[in-house]
């Protein structure tokens, strides 16, 4: 197996480049034939993954965050080359659905066995943005609201950077009016959060959809209908362990397709990867078995 290596330096709060060496020592031990290439910026690494495809490379390893992998995944959905997942960054929740483990020396043992499984993607498309793939979440609300301002720390990074940026969010935040048609129902209302999961975590660990898996065949859509900031407290607590259900004004909802009309544009992430700008309609739905990943 030849492999394509596309490492994200920046990755981490850019930690994940001091990994170069601990990732190399791993491969090679391994006795793994590969190629390391290091990303220079946004959307770099979705063009080093195809330039893997077109030079021929067996398997392209994605070394860094959730968005790394999502970047990665854009150019192979759809190719049968498997994407191999090196995890390096403060998330990693992507690596939590199909059972990688999260440090280096345990994923590289997974590399090395090289067994690719098919996994479902989410495919969007919102405001004449084009269609993109998710791998783990997609968000538009609240959560779009948190991914951008944690995109924006300088120093908090992994769960509790995420964590204080749903504490601010839960003071400021409107609740946006929405018209929602999935699979055949729909929803109208004033909600403050409605992500589309293909796995159970998200947020570094936010428990958005207990028992989600990758390759059902579906996406998991949550719908949480906006309320006052003491009531949005309880709801923090609860998307920790996942018995947030149990509280009035929650929905999920298990969906083939997706609509969904805002009636003002509201930040949007797609694996914590911020869309170029805010959206106000979109359209989404799961691609199942559309990429394989060595897990």
């Amino acid at each position: 197996m030849r492999i394509a290596v596309i490492l994200n330096p920046a990755a981490d709060r850019g930690r994940a480049g001091e990994r170069r060496a601990e990732i190399e020592r791993g491969l090679t031990g391994h006795g793994l034939a590969y190629e390391l290439f290091v990303t220079r910026g946004p959307g770099h690494a979705t063009e080093l993954a195809r330039a893997a495809l077109e030079a021929g490379f067996s398997a392209v390893a994605a070394a860094g965050g959730d968005g790394t992998l999502n970047e990665v995944a854009q150019a192979l959905v759809g190719s049968g080359v498997p994407m191999g997942i090196i995890p390096c960054g403060s998330g990693n929740d992507f690596v939590k659905a199909v059972g990688i483990p999260g440090d280096v020396a345990g994923a590289l043992d997974v590399l090395a066995r090289g067994r690719a499984r098919e996994v479902d993607v989410g495919a969007v498309e919102a405001d004449g943005l084009g269609t993109r793939y998710f791998l783990n979440c997609f968000g538009a609300g609240i959560d779009g609201q948190i991914a951008l301002d944690y995109k924006r720390m300088r120093f908090l990074r992994g769960e509790l950077g995420y964590l204080w940026a749903a504490v601010f969010e839960l003071f400021r935040f409107r609740g946006v009016r929405a018209r929602v048609e999935a699979d055949g129902s729909r929803y109208e209302g004033v909600l403050a959060l409605l992500p589309l999961q293909n796995g159970p975590y998200a947020g570094g660990g936010f428990h958005m959809a207990p028992g989600a898996a990758p390759d059902d065949g579906f996406l998991d859509l949550v719908l949480v209908e906006d309320r006052s900031v003491p009531r949005r407290f309880p709801l923090l607590v609860r998307f920790r362990d996942g018995t947030y259900l149990r509280l009035p004004g929650t929905r999920r909802i298990r969906v083939k397709e997706v609509r969904v009309e805002l009636t003002r544009p509201v930040p949007a992430h797609l694996d914590g990867e911020i869309l170029p700008k805010p959206v106000t309609s979109l359209r989404a739905e799961v691609r199942p078995g559309a990429l394989r990943v060595i897990c």
